[in-house]
């Protein structure tokens, strides 16, 4: 099969525009390769533990207290502990949770669960803003999170604030 000049100019026009509209053109720093987390349920794996859809929740009728909802998941091959959980600004707190997070197994924290973690906000958050939290444990690094607030509604409205 033979290919006329204009067949090979048809193909290369294109080939050129289905690379420039799909942003490949642009490499490493094409807008599709620049996206961030979703907000709603954030995940991270460092070490030996995994953090699974973690964000934080509120009850608007019930400004001052947040609670985080979320798996951890620890992988090692013997139990570690998940000590605190530390909260940036505006809060700035560190909370205790001293949860022992067996082997291979998931904890489940927030609904469907009898495990909670309850943050303090003296209702300087609302639903939208992001909270850096740090997840520290005994046996494995620092986990660090931008979680999302969200009001618990939607997907969320078996979230029970205290």
């Amino acid at each position: 099969m033979v290919l006329s000049r204009r067949s090979i100019s048809i193909v290369a026009v294109l080939v050129s525009c289905a690379l420039v509209t799909s942003g490949c053109a642009a490499g490493f720093n094409a807008p599709t390769n620049q996206q961030k987390a979703t907000g709603n349920g954030r995940m991270a794996t460092v070490g030996n533990i995994d953090v699974r859809a973690a964000t934080i929740v509120i009850d608007p009728t019930k400004p001052g207290k947040a609670a985080l909802v979320g798996t951890i998941i620890n992988t090692a091959e013997k139990t570690d502990t998940f000590t605190e959980l530390q909260v940036g600004a505006p809060i700035g707190t560190t909370i205790p949770t001293n949860l022992e997070l067996a082997p291979q197994q998931p904890a489940q924290i927030g609904y469907n669960s009898d495990l909670s973690v309850i943050i303090p906000t003296n209702g300087l958050i609302k639903a939208g803003d992001f909270l850096t939290v740090r997840f520290i444990f005994a046996n494995n690094d620092v986990i660090p999170l931008s979680l999302i607030v969200n009001n618990n509604d939607g997907v969320y409205s078996d979230v029970v604030v205290p």
